[in-house]
C-alpha cells in the first residue's frame, strides 16, 4: 500500500491543477501589456489591441520606452512573469540571447536574466526602479548570517531611496547613467494606487523637464495597477500633472498573476494587513482581492462552495458575491442560459484565509529548502538577486564570498549580482524545492551522481553511431541539468553553513520553546543586549506574545524600552502598529489563564514531535514537529468542525460557509441557507469517475488575505500529492511572505 501511495504521489502533473486558467490569465495579462507598450506615443487612450501569436509581431514599435516600476517586485512581476515568453524564461535561452548581443545595448545583464532581450518589438531600452528594495544593514548582522552571506542582500541605508531621473551624484540612490544616453522618448511609470508612488511619479516627471537629456521625452505614461481610484485623480490634479499634455494616466486590469502552476499572486500587495488592521482603510486591498476572485471564476466558472475564516476573509467574499450581482443583467437571457449550464467549474471549493487567523506560522523558522533560501535570501516573485560569485565561486578566493573589509571598503568593487529564477521551469528545483534540510543535501548528491553515470555511460567505446547520435542530441538538455544542479548545489551549501550554526540552532529551539508555551524573556533580554537583528528580534518577541495569550506588563515595559534604546526610536512607531495587530499585547492578569493558542496547539494538534523528515507522514515536516495553523484548519474545515467548535470560537473573526446559486445572491441571503456537506463530501460529489490518481482529485482553491509562507505553500503541496487529501491545492495570495518581511510591511 505504501509502495502504491508513493507512485501515486510521483505521478502529479507538471502542468499544474489549472492549466487553462493558468494560461489564460498570462495570456491576457501579456495582451493587456504589450497594448500599452505598443500604443503611439502621440494618443493618449488604449486604442490598439494586441492580437495573435508573439511570433506575428515582426515589426518594433518605432518608439524607445524606458520602463519605470515602483518596486524591484513589480518589475519581476510585470516583466518576467507577465511579458516575457516562455521559451526565453529558460537560462539556455537567456544566455543564447545574451551571446548573441552585438555592439552596444543599454539593456542590463539583469533586465536580460528577466527576459527582456535586445531588440524587442516593444521598444524596451530599459529599467528603472521608483523604490529600490531597503538594504538594511542592521538585518544581515554577523550573528544572523555567515561572513560568507553577508554581501547577498546589498548594503545600503535601509531608507525609501526615490529614482531620480535627473542627476548620478544626487542623494538618491538609484540613478542611472543610462537615462542620458538610451534614447528613451516615451517614461512608462507602473505604480500602485498609493500616495507616495503618485507623489514620487509627479516628482521625476517635473525634474525630466529641466535639461538638454530629456527635451526628446515625448510622453509620461503613468499606469495604475489595478486601478486608479479617485484619490489619486485627486493627488495628480494637486500634483498638477493632469494638466500637462506630455502626461497620459491609464490602469491596468493586471490583479492576478501566476508565478509558479499552483500559486497566483494578486500583484505581490505588501500593505494588506497594514491597511486592514493598522490604518483601517481596508476597503482598497479587500476590492483588489474581491476583483481577482472574480476574474478567477470568470476563467474557471462560479465556484460553487466558498468558506472563509476571519475578518478579512469575510469582507472579501461579501464584497465578491456583490461584485457579481452587480454584474448581473436579469435581461441577458443567453448569460443566464450560459450560468445555469455551467455545470463542471474547474474549481470545486474555495476557502478564503485572513493571515490574522494565524500570524505565527510567519514568524517561525521553515526549514524546506524554498523557505530556507526565502529566509536567507528573500525569494522576490519567483526570483532571487544573489552576487555571481555565490553561484560561480572563484577557484581561488583571499576572502570569503561577500566580506567586506571595512577600512577599504571605497577600494573593493561592488559585487555583481543576477536574477535567478526558482520556478516549475526548473525540474530540478520542483523536486528538491519542498524538501527538508536534512534530505535535501543527499537528494542533490543523487542527482550529481545520476549525471556523472550519464557521462560515464557514453565513455563505452562499444557504442555505435546511431547511440552516439542520440547521446549528441541530449547535450543541451544535459548541459541545462548539469548548470541547474551546479547552481543549486551551491545554494545548498550555503544554506547549509547557516542552518548548522549554534544561532540558527538556538533560534529554532527558542521558537519551539515558545510554541510549547514557555517563556524565554531572559533570552530575549540577552538578544537585545547583543544587538541581534532587530527583524528577527521583533520575530521572536512577537512570537512569545502570540503564543503566551500576552507579555507580563513588567516584562512588556521593559523589553519595549529596552528595543527603543537598543535600536532607535523610529522602532516605538513599529512597536505601535504590533500592538494595534494584536501582535503584541500586555497580560494584565496576575495568574497565568490558558492562551487561545494553547486551545489551537491541542486541538489541531500543532506539534508532532516524532514526525521523520526524510519520509514524513504529516504537514509538521516543513518546520520539524510544528504543522502550520491556517493548513491545519484547512485540513479541519475540508474533514468538518465536528467536534472541535472551540478552536473556531478562538479564531479572530468567524467562519462562513456558502454555495455560489444562479441566479446569485447577496451575501447575507447565502449565510442564511444551510450550505450542506462538508467538503470532503463535496469533493467526492463533483467527480463522475473514481479518483485513482491525483490528476483525477477536484481542485481546491486556497486564498490567502494578507500573504501566504513558504512553509504553507509546502504543506499543501504535500496535501495535494497525498491520496487520503480529496483535494489539489492552488494558492492565491496577496504576497509570498517570511517573518521578516510581514513585519516590516507594518512599518
Amino acid at each position: 500500500m505504501a509502495a502504491n501511495n508513493a507512485q501515486l504521489e510521483s505521478s502529479s502533473t507538471q502542468e499544474g491543477p489549472v492549466p487553462n486558467l493558468i494560461s489564460t490569465l498570462r495570456s491576457d495579462n501579456k495582451d493587456q501589456l504589450v497594448s500599452l507598450l505598443t500604443l503611439d506615443p502621440l494618443s493618449n487612450s488604449l486604442s490598439f489591441t494586441y492580437q495573435g501569436e508573439d511570433d506575428d509581431v515582426n515589426l518594433p514599435v518605432a518608439h524607445k520606452t524606458r520602463l519605470v516600476f515602483a518596486t524591484e517586485n513589480l518589475r519581476s512581476l510585470l516583466t518576467y512573469h507577465t511579458l516575457a515568453d516562455e521559451t526565453v524564461k529558460s537560462q539556455a535561452n537567456m544566455k543564447k540571447a545574451q551571446g548573441q548581443r552585438r555592439g552596444r545595448s543599454t539593456l542590463s545583464s539583469e533586465e536580460e536574466s528577466l527576459g527582456i532581450v535586445r531588440n524587442n518589438p516593444y521598444g524596451i531600452v530599459g529599467t528603472r526602479i521608483l523604490f529600490p528594495n531597503p538594504r538594511d544593514d542592521q538585518d544581515r548582522h554577523a550573528s544572523d548570517v555567515s561572513n560568507d552571506t553577508i554581501g547577498l542582500m546589498g548594503t545600503g541605508s535601509g531608507t525609501e531611496a526615490v529614482y531620480n531621473p535627473t542627476s548620478s551624484r544626487s542623494m538618491f540612490s538609484n540613478d542611472d547613467a543610462r537615462d542620458e544616453t538610451d534614447g528613451a522618448n516615451v517614461v512608462v511609470y507602473f505604480i500602485y494606487p498609493k500616495i507616495s508612488h503618485i507623489q514620487a511619479v509627479s516628482k521625476a516627471i517635473r525634474a525630466s523637464s529641466h535639461g538638454e537629456a530629456f527635451s526628446r521625452i515625448t510622453k509620461h505614461r503613468i499606469v495604475f495597477l489595478p486601478r486608479i481610484t479617485s484619490l489619486s485623480k485627486r493627488i495628480l490634479m494637486d500634483e498638477k500633472i493632469t494638466k500637462r499634455k506630455d502626461v497620459a494616466v491609464h490602469a491596468l486590469d493586471i490583479n492576478v498573476i501566476p508565478i509558479e502552476n499552483d500559486v497566483l499572486t494578486c500583484l505581490e500587495m505588501d500593505a494588506t494587513m497594514a491597511d486592514c488592521y493598522v490604518h483601517s482603510t481596508p476597503s482598497e486591498p479587500i476590492t483588489h482581492v474581491a476583483q481577482s476572485l472574480r476574474k478567477v471564476q470568470d476563467v474557471c466558472g462560479t465556484i460553487p462552495r466558498i468558506q472563509s475564516y476571519g475578518k478579512a476573509g469575510e469582507m472579501v467574499l461579501d464584497r465578491m458575491m456583490a461584485l457579481r450581482l452587480e454584474e448581473y443583467d436579469p435581461y441577458d437571457i443567453d448569460a443566464q442560459e450560459q450560468d445555469e449550464q455551467e455545470t463542471n467549474p474547474e474549481i470545486k471549493a474555495a476557502i478564503i484565509l485572513d493571515r490574522m487567523i494565524d500570524c505565527v506560522t510567519p514568524l517561525v523558522t521553515p526549514l524546506t529548502y524554498e523557505g530556507l533560501l526565502d529566509d536567507l535570501i528573500n525569494i522576490d516573485a519567483g526570483i532571487i538577486k544573489i552576487e555571481t560569485n555565490i553561484l560561480s565561486p572563484p577557484e581561488e578566493a583571499s576572502e570569503p564570498s561577500g566580506a567586506v573589509n571595512s577600512s577599504n571598503s571605497a577600494d573593493v568593487e561592488r559585487p555583481k549580482y543576477m536574477h535567478l529564477p526558482l520556478n516549475d521551469l526548473d525540474k530540478l528545483y520542483v523536486e528538491v524545492r519542498d524538501q527538508h534540510v536534512e534530505k535535501f543535501g543527499s537528494f542533490l548528491q543523487q542527482q550529481a551522481l545520476a549525471l556523472k553515470a550519464s557521462h560515464t555511460n557514453f565513455s563505452d567505446k562499444n557504442k555505435d553511431l546511431s547511440e552516439i547520435h542520440q547521446f549528441v542530441k541530449q547535450i543541451p538538455i544535459f548541459t541545462k541539468n548539469l548548470k541547474s544542479l551546479t547552481n543549486h548545489i551551491n545554494l545548498a551549501e550555503l544554506v547549509k553553513r547557516n542552518s548548522e550554526q549554534t544561532e540558527f540552532r538556538q533560534r529554532w529551539e527558542t521558537e519551539r520553546s515558545m510554541i510549547e508555551s514557555e517563556t524565554c524573556y531572559d533570552t530575549i533580554e540577552d538578544l537585545i543586549a547583543s544587538q541581534y537583528p532587530p527583524f528577527r528580534l521583533l520575530r521572536l518577541l512577537c512570537l512569545q506574545s502570540l503564543t503566551n495569550g500576552g507579555i507580563k506588563t513588567s516584562r512588556y515595559d521593559l523589553l519595549k524600552r529596552e528595543v527603543v534604546q537598543t535600536y532607535g526610536y523610529e522602532y516605538l512607531f513599529l512597536l505601535q502598529n504590533l500592538e494595534k495587530m494584536g501582535m503584541l499585547k500586555k497580560r494584565e492578569t496576575f495568574f497565568d489563564t490558558t492562551s487561545s493558542f494553547a486551545t489551537i496547539r491541542k486541538q489541531l494538534a500543532l506539534i508532532q514531535a516524532d514526525v521523520d523528515p526524510s519520509d514524513p507522514d504529516d504537514i509538521s515536516y516543513v518546520s520539524s514537529g510544528y504543522a502550520p495553523i491556517s493548513v491545519r484548519i484547512v485540513q479541519t474545515a475540508v474533514k468538518g468542525w465536528s467536534g472541535k467548535e472551540d478552536v473556531l470560537r478562538e479564531l479572530p473573526g468567524r467562519g462562513v460557509d456558502i454555495i455560489q446559486r444562479s441566479p446569485p445572491e447577496d451575501f447575507l441571503t447565502a449565510v442564511r441557507q444551510k450550505s450542506g456537506s462538508t467538503l470532503d463530501v463535496w469533493a467526492t460529489q463533483s467527480v463522475e469517475k473514481e479518483i485513482t490518481r491525483i490528476e483525477d482529485k477536484p481542485v481546491l482553491l486556497v486564498y490567502y488575505v494578507g500573504g501566504v509562507s513558504y512553509a504553507e505553500i509546502a504543506s499543501f503541496r504535500f496535501l495535494s500529492r497525498r491520496m487520503n487529501f480529496p483535494y489539489q491545492v492552488v494558492i492565491c495570495t496577496t504576497k509570498i511572505i517570511n517573518g521578516s518581511s510581514f513585519i516590516r510591511s507594518l512599518k
